[in-house]
């Protein structure tokens, strides 16, 4: 499993995390990083993402792009799915340019909102119709606290309509957390369909230092190991205390280097 950095671990320590990340990010030991910023998530944002220019950025970094974080699955109504759907085949597109083996996202709607579940449903689908069909990016569905992907059979829905092998989960340990979803036992359910893991560590609902909190990050890499899992761990922090994230984003790679049982 590959370490990887989003840029999201310097939101709030620099004025542009990608420009950080790439910055200080090799510095630490990645050698991966992930573009989760307003450069991406945004349908508007999309629409003027220069590929060329961001991928001549990485490579002079001597990092490569492995994920991106494009507009969140499903919207308001039928138009915005569309207009959503439309944006993030786009980024598929995108991340082949780059070389990238994922897009990460979560849906556009909050918990309790009617027809939610479906409209993201119906925008994963309309992406499927968008992309080549022999497309090897995984598109893969983030769940968020209070979110309409947030418990195991919001993403057994997602799953069950559609059963192309290229949709899945990512495992965001922290949300989850958050939700009191036992996420060992998730990724044992979705074993196969686990395409992407955002490791976070908290202290309840509140996001913290990687090793710093209270999830048992051990058995989940270790269950991500019994279901073979071949994808990489990106690192997250949303923690309270952004003036720190330059050391926890290195204390976290010498954290999972550990569980990994790798050598810096």
């Amino acid at each position: 499993m590959e370490i990887i950095c989003a840029s999201i671990c310097y939101r709030g320590y620099a004025e542009d995390e990608l420009a950080a990340t790439l910055e200080f990010a090799p510095g630490v030991g990645y050698r991966h990083m992930e573009i989760h910023g307003p450069m991406i998530w945004t349908v508007e944002a999309v629409a003027t993402f220069d590929v060329s220019a961001v991928k001549a950025l990485v490579q002079a970094a001597g990092m490569h792009c492995a994920g991106l974080y494009p507009p969140g699955w499903g919207g308001a109504d039928d138009a915005d799915v569309k207009e959503r759907a439309r944006a993030i085949a786009k980024c598929v597109g995108l991340a082949d340019e780059l070389g990238s083996w994922h897009l990460s996202t979560t849906a556009a709607s909050k918990r309790g909102e009617p027809g939610a579940l479906d409209r993201v449903i119906a925008c994963v689908e309309q992406v499927l119709e968008q992309i080549p069909p022999d497309s090897t990016i995984k598109l893969a569905l983030e769940p968020h606290y209070g979110n309409v992907l947030e418990q195991p059979d919001d993403f057994a829905a997602v799953l069950d309509a559609i059963p192309d092998p290229r949709v899945g989960v990512c495992v965001d340990t922290g949300h989850f957390h958050s939700a009191n979803v036992d996420t060992v036992g998730l990724i044992h359910r979705f074993a196969p369909r686990i395409h992407a893991v955002h490791f976070k560590d908290h202290i309840g609902t509140v996001s913290v230092g990687i090793g710093r909190g209270e999830i048992d990050l051990a058995a989940e890499i270790a269950a991500l190991r019994e279901i073979d899992y071949q994808g990489g761990l990106t690192v997250e922090l949303e923690v309270e205390d952004p003036e720190n994230l330059a050391r926890y984003t290195e204390e976290a790679y010498i954290y999972i280097s550990g569980l990994l049982g790798t050598n810096l």
